[in-house]
Order: C-alpha cells, then structure tokens, then sequence
C-alpha cells in the first residue's frame, strides 16, 4: 500500500536519463535508499539540506524502493542562493551521509537537524553554525561529550571525551579549548551571534570529525569536501 514518507536529502546517483537512486534519512524508517523519475519540467529538488515529502509501497525488506510524487516541504532559497550556506550545507550533508548507517531509525535526529536547517536558512550566514551543527548530532551517537571545563580541567581529550588537568599530545599546542567548551554549551538561539577566529573554528572542526573517527562513527579520510568548502565559507 502507498504511504507518504517524509525525508532528508543524503546523496544521489544517476542511474539514466531521469531516474535517480536517492539515499534519504527518512522519518518513519531511518536511512533508506529510493527510485525516483524526475521529470525534466519539475524542480530539481534532490539537493544538500532539502526535506521533502512522496508516496512510496514502502517494504522495510528491500534495499531499494520507488517513489513519486515527491515535493519539498519547505524551501530553503537563502541556503540555495548563498555560496557560503550552499557549500557549508553541502560538507554537513556529507558528514550525516558518512554517519547516519543503514536503517538507523531516529525520529528525534530527524527533527532537530530540521529545526537546525530551518534556523540556518532564516538566519544570517554565521560559519560557526557548521562546528555547532557537528557539535549537535554527537548526543545521537551516545558520545556527547562532557563539559567540565574549569581552572583545574583546561584540556579536552578525545579519548575521555572530557575536559582534563593535562594537555593531550593529540592536540595541537594552540588548540582553543575555551571556545570548544563554549560551543559545547551554545544552543541555536546563541550560535549565529558567535565570533570566532577562522583558525579556531577549523581546529575546532578537525577535533569534531576527530571524535567521530575515534567512536568508528565516520572515517573522515573519506570526507573530500572539507578543505574546498573552508576556502568558500572563511
């Protein structure tokens, strides 16, 4: 029986004229691969942080699955029309489609990486919304870290996923701990109002992607699109 799925944008493959193999996060089923006939006068809506709704005979059984009728559900045109948004929008969806595993089922990760979106599309560009955005699905995996930055504990440690009394030689010697710990406290109404340094927030980056190397949750060697983007968004 056809229902109406709800889904997230990861990546497509052109399989021939007009037929693409979409790979979404959807809402009701996690990640999910899908068929799609695109027709040459509708939109082209399979893009980095777009939603979008269609009607699928959806069997849990099979690797691949059809769908039509596909329509955004909301538009994201500051996202689309900014370079900086476009291309820092297209290094996190490479990130979740690095993470997010096969039929990983999170409703709860679905709506907060709208509310995000949604955030980002309505707010003025700000990069540091990419360290955040990095910094928000960590709780998702189980590996938030802890936030007990203080005078005694001034180092974060990847390893303890905790702030500690001593430097850990992972670490470059300048690395900002203190903006780290901040970014671990900052919500979404606080993170488009963050200053933060270009060196900073790239260090910042590489110790998030780090974290998530570290927890086997993304193999960041096959993440391309990280140095080309900084260069657009910095």
């Amino acid at each position: 029986m056809s229902q109406k799925i709800e889904g997230f944008f990861l990546r497509s493959t052109k399989l021939k004229q007009n037929v693409l193999l979409v790979d979404l996060y959807t809402f009701q089923y996690g990640r999910s691969s899908f068929i799609f006939t695109h027709q040459k006068k509708s939109p082209f809506i399979f893009q980095p942080f777009h939603f979008f709704s269609f009607q699928s005979n959806y069997n849990p059984e099979k690797k691949l699955n059809r769908a039509n009728n596909h329509e955004l559900i909301f538009p994201v045109l500051n996202i689309v029309s900014d370079v900086r948004k476009t291309g820092l929008a297209i290094l996190l969806t490479e990130i979740l489609n690095k993470c997010i595993n096969n039929f990983e089922i999170s409703p709860s990760l679905y709506v907060h990486i709208k509310k995000m979106i949604i955030s980002f599309e309505h707010q003025d560009f700000n990069p540091a919304f990419g360290i955040f955005f990095v910094k928000e699905i960590l709780h998702f995996f189980g590996i938030n870290p802890q936030n007990n930055y203080d005078e005694i504990h001034p180092y974060f440690n990847i390893s303890n996923g905790r702030f500690e009394s001593k430097k850990n030689d992972f670490l470059n010697a300048n690395f900002p701990h203190k903006e780290f710990h901040q970014l671990l406290g900052m919500n979404i109404d606080s993170i488009f109002d963050m200053k933060i340094s270009v060196n900073k927030r790239r260090e910042i980056l590489a110790l998030l992607l780090d974290y998530l190397s570290y927890h086997e949750i993304l193999n960041q060697k096959q993440i391309q699109s990280v140095q080309v983007l900084q260069s657009i968004y910095d």
